[in-house]
């Protein structure tokens, strides 16, 4: 399996996240490039503007101002196409009440980031899972943790099952 992607994938900390505000469009391409590396070819896109029109409308996602997205806009959107992956839109949106009455964004961000990063390293060289890296103990910690855990399980089954999908092939 290529891993080499995988293995060198960096999330952008929050303070990396453009600070000027963008539109939509430019929303969807900077969050599409992110992911890149985690994504397979034949997977549809994950994020449409009425996709993020709605989570907007939800609550998953703060309103934004003229139509324009800021660094928080575009941090909640990726948490929000990484959690739901695996659960559905009104779970996030309570996910993220119950972070929030904890941690601020940026700090959940940037921990999502580090979880991230080192659950796929561990995962795709076949390591044991590494420690929680959270400043807190908290216990809503765990929804993140989880979420992350299930979604690198997620994408390292569906990269083993297109390599598999291609020795049928031949």
């Amino acid at each position: 399996m290529e891993n080499e992607k995988i293995l060198a994938f960096k999330m952008p900390r929050y303070n990396e996240l453009p600070s000027i505000e963008l539109y939509i469009d430019q929303v969807l391409s900077y969050i599409d490039s992110i992911f890149d590396p985690l994504e397979m070819q034949d997977i549809e896109k994950t994020l449409t503007a009425s996709m993020v029109n709605n989570y907007v409308k939800q609550g998953a996602v703060p309103p934004t101002v003229k139509k324009r997205y800021s660094r928080e806009h575009i941090a909640y959107l990726i948490i929000v196409r990484l959690a739901k992956q695996i659960f559905t839109i009104d779970e996030i949106i309570r996910m993220i009440q119950i972070q929030k009455s904890v941690y601020d964004i940026e700090i959940a961000y940037n921990y999502i980031c580090e979880e991230l990063e080192k659950i796929l390293v561990a995962v795709f060289t076949e390591q044991p899972l590494p420690r929680d890296s959270s400043i807190t103990m908290k216990p809503q910690r765990y929804f993140v943790r989880n979420t992350l855990i299930s979604v690198v399980y997620k994408i390292h089954t569906q990269k083993l099952m297109a390599i598999f999908d291609v020795d049928k092939a031949e």
